[in-house]
């Protein structure tokens, strides 16, 4: 199944969303494309939605979960837990800046057209931070730890789709 990563993100935890509004001024106004019908695969996703995939020495910036990432197709990345299952196709709408050797687009906040390919490699949990507290002479002490949660994306491809024209 694929899932469109976007807007609807954030507002799984009010807290979140909260703490990420003064924060991300920018992104508080993006309307979310409405989730995909599930497909197999890449090909038929951007075949049925006509994109194009731009050349393998592209590079983009996506955000995800009120951080941006730069992203190259086969990469990696560690991202705050996303409620998506393990081996799920997602594409990611949110690109904010696309390079290729002879061009660049920045987006206004974001670029409409491109979207990101990625697959959920794994749920796990971060490294153990542990925190330890206390004041000179006065026998405070306090050790407490914290060990978030992850989702491991590999991303796929970098797709284009048709220019809109605005009059």
């Amino acid at each position: 199944m694929i899932r469109n990563i976007g807007s609807n993100l954030m507002k799984s935890s009010s807290s979140i969303l909260l703490r990420n509004q003064q924060s991300n001024a920018l992104f508080k106004n993006f309307t979310s494309i409405p989730e995909a019908v599930a497909v197999t695969s890449e090909q038929s996703y951007n075949s049925k939605n006509q994109f194009t995939p731009i050349g393998k020495d592209s590079f983009a910036v996506v955000h995800i979960s009120g951080k941006q990432y730069k992203v190259i197709e086969g990469d990696i990345i560690m991202t705050d837990k996303i409620p998506v299952d393990v081996g799920e196709h997602i594409v990611l709408d949110k690109v904010l800046l696309v390079g290729t050797k002879n061009e660049t687009i920045i987006g206004k906040p974001i670029i409409s057209n491109f979207k990101v390919h990625a697959y959920v490699e794994e749920q796990a949990k971060t490294e153990h931070v542990t925190i330890f507290k206390h004041k000179p002479r006065k026998n405070y002490k306090r050790t407490t730890g914290f060990q978030g949660l992850a989702t491991f994306i590999r991303i796929g491809g970098i797709i284009k789709g048709q220019e809109t024209t605005t009059n």
